[in-house]
């Protein structure tokens, strides 16, 4: 017995059929398994088509039924009560079913597969719903009428089975619309192809011109590289230096200054509140002195290049602190006094005034010289040029990159689609598919 087990186990492995295996394209693959479909599909609207007739028919009866049973009186029993309930009911359902067939209304539907199935699926669900909502109404409405109601519940049901018939068909023929979804995802796949190949050819054009912007920025750079060892282009790097060091220096006398007038701050300020008030007598020039020298001294000492004025007030303050019109504690007194002699003493002119009219005359002389030079015109309009190339540069990078990411997102598309579309080819057609796009 264990020998002819094996004998049959030998040749079942020996004689296994070997897979097949289908070399198409893409566009071809739809054509393959056409043919069964397109039987299934007309087979299957044929059979839908006879339904939704029936369901047409079934509707035009319930609504006559409804229409009948709004005419017909209720047969008034003893109970004043229930008779008054039941017409609500009545009233209520005939609205309530009126509404719901002209929901599930067939007059309208397409003479096509997909509006059938579209319109059973929402229909038996609706139908379902609904008529759950109305029971109440339905079990006072059937009290009286019995007979209609009887009728009417048929003539539902045989609609409800009608639909949820045509459902199950669409349901057990799923591959019959998965094979338009199949379809679908092949003309997708193909036009996909189209727009990336589009895309290719833009990324190649804009590769070309990055090639030849950065050939074009590397000429400008070593044009703007040959001026810099230009005799002329160094002597406006020493003027620039040059300049640089003036601006420090003239940074050091503005702290100097600052720091000086930073020692009398609180009589300067007390002072000027002083004059603000009335409690002190000052002219309208002094009052500009004193606001000038404590926002902005350089420009004070350019309207009064010895400080006059301002060492005139700075007497008057020296006067307020001794008299007791500035209150100051007695050791601040004595250092605030000390700082005022100081800075009275001191010389803006030869110190401060004298020595930023020599800075600003040198920087002038430097200005005029960078200005004047040749190669300065030269290396700025190289400069901007440089500059708007490599603008230009980095915008055709930044297209390439977008139009990358967005090649990347339609290949990964494409390759999902063919995925799908190889895999429900071969479920269908027993065989391996390999498609030439994959290949090449």
């Amino acid at each position: 017995m264990e020998l002819v087990k094996k004998i049959f186990s030998f040749f079942s492995k020996s004689f296994k059929p070997e897979p097949q295996i289908l070399k198409t394209d893409l566009e071809t693959l739809p054509s393959l398994l056409e043919k069964s479909f397109v039987v299934k599909k007309v087979e299957l609207e044929e059979n839908a088509a006879k339904k939704i007739t029936e369901i047409k028919y079934l509707h035009s009866k319930t609504l006559s039924l409804i229409k009948r049973l709004n005419d017909t009186p209720l047969e008034e029993k003893t109970n004043t009560r229930l008779n008054h309930a039941v017409e609500t009911s009545k009233k209520q359902l005939l609205i309530q079913l009126e509404r719901m067939l002209g929901k599930i209304n067939p007059i309208d539907i397409k003479n096509n597969i997909n509006s059938y199935r579209e319109y059973s699926k929402k229909s038996e669900s609706l139908l379902i719903g609904e008529i759950n909502s109305f029971r109440k109404n339905i079990a006072y409405t059937s009290f009286y009428h019995q007979d209609e109601m009887k009728e009417l519940g048929e003539f539902l049901q045989n609609i409800l089975n009608n639909l949820h018939e045509l459902n199950q068909k669409f349901d057990y023929n799923k591959e019959i619309f998965e094979f338009e979804n199949f379809k679908e995802k092949i003309g997708s796949s193909i036009q996909r192809k189209k727009e990336l190949k589009q895309i290719q050819r833009e990324i190649n054009a804009l590769s070309e011109k990055i090639i030849k912007k950065q050939e074009e920025l590397k000429k400008y750079e070593d044009k703007i590289d040959s001026n810099k060892s230009n005799p002329k282009f160094l002597e406006i790097i020493q003027a620039e230096k040059e300049l640089s060091e003036l601006t420090n220096e003239k940074q050091d006398l503005k702290l100097q200054i600052s720091a000086l007038l930073l020692n009398i701050d609180r009589p300067l300020q007390r002072y000027k509140q002083l004059l603000e008030s009335g409690r002190k007598k000052g002219s309208k020039e002094e009052k500009e002195t004193i606001n000038l020298f404590i926002t902005n001294p350089l420009l004070a000492l350019k309207k009064d290049p010895k400080a006059i004025m301002f060492k005139k007030i700075l007497k008057d303050i020296r006067e307020s602190i001794l008299e007791g019109e500035i209150d100051l504690k007695e050791k601040e007194k004595e250092k605030r006094l000390e700082a005022l002699d100081e800075i009275i003493k001191y010389d803006f002119f030869g110190t401060v005034f004298w020595k930023m009219n020599e800075l600003q005359k040198k920087q002038i002389e430097l200005n005029k010289s960078i200005s004047s030079n040749p190669i300065k015109k030269d290396i700025e309009e190289e400069n901007k040029n440089l500059k708007e190339m490599d603008s230009e540069l980095k915008e055709l990078v930044k297209k390439t990159e977008e139009l990358d990411k967005q090649k990347q997102v339609i290949q990964r598309t494409i390759s999902n689609e063919i995925d799908s579309a190889r895999n429900f080819a071969q479920n269908n057609l027993k065989q391996t598919i390999i498609l030439e796009e994959e290949i090449s």
